[in-house]
């Protein structure tokens, strides 16, 4: 008859195991973002994936059963990053319209990363005929909205929650818009002198901040 393992024994591996998975989950999404980021949308294979980090499919999409599931994972560092990013520096300006620059000061520098860029990039060209990454690509803008518009309200508590949200797409809308122009990549121009100030003032202006 097979001893059953003790008590203290399955104490001791199933926390290993868990790392370990944690370990193996954290390998896909890392590679999922380098294939996005480098290779583009057409790489990003689950097969590929998987056999790049030296795992069985079967194994990724134990994780990830979809590539949805995956690119979802992916995105969610950016929404991390961006809410952790503003919350620490808003928290070291002093003033309100300083909290506010200090916010779109950095929207301004992560536009010109290649990451930023070539991850939106992508998911804007196929969202349109994709429903899963168009389901993907709304998930985060509602999520993202939620976040900024709620710092914005720390910036500036009067702001209604109605009008926080206006102003967090509208700042959203902006700074999409500026990812084609002055993003990673893009040509820089004698015009655009003094542009990016003139950004920070509208802003300003338009959270009534000036």
């Amino acid at each position: 008859m097979t001893d059953k393992p003790s008590n203290a024994s399955e104490g001791t591996t199933r926390p290993a195991a868990r790392k370990k998975g944690e370990r193996t989950r954290q390998s896909i999404v890392d590679e999922a973002r380098r294939i996005l980021v480098d290779e583009g949308y057409d790489s990003f294979v689950l097969r590929q994936i998987a056999k790049n980090i030296g795992i069985q499919p079967g194994n990724l999409q134990y994780y990830f059963p979809t590539k949805k599931e995956l690119i979802w994972e992916v995105l969610v560092p950016e929404i991390d990053k961006y809410s952790g990013t503003y919350a620490s520096m808003m928290g070291n300006a002093t003033t309100r319209s300083a909290k506010i620059l200090a916010m779109v000061e950095f929207l301004l520098e992560d536009i010109k990363l290649k990451s930023t860029c070539t991850i939106w990039y992508t998911i804007w060209a196929i969202a349109p005929h994709d429903p899963e990454m168009a389901d993907v690509m709304d998930r985060f803008y509602q999520s993202y909205l939620e976040s900024l518009g709620t710092l914005l309200q720390r910036a500036a508590p009067e702001l209604s929650d109605r009008r926080a949200h206006h102003l967090a797409r509208m700042i959203t809308a902006l700074m999409d818009g500026l990812t084609n122009q002055i993003g990673y990549g893009k040509p820089s121009h004698e015009s655009l002198e003094g542009f990016e100030d003139e950004i920070k003032s509208s802003i300003l202006h338009l959270i009534d901040l000036h």
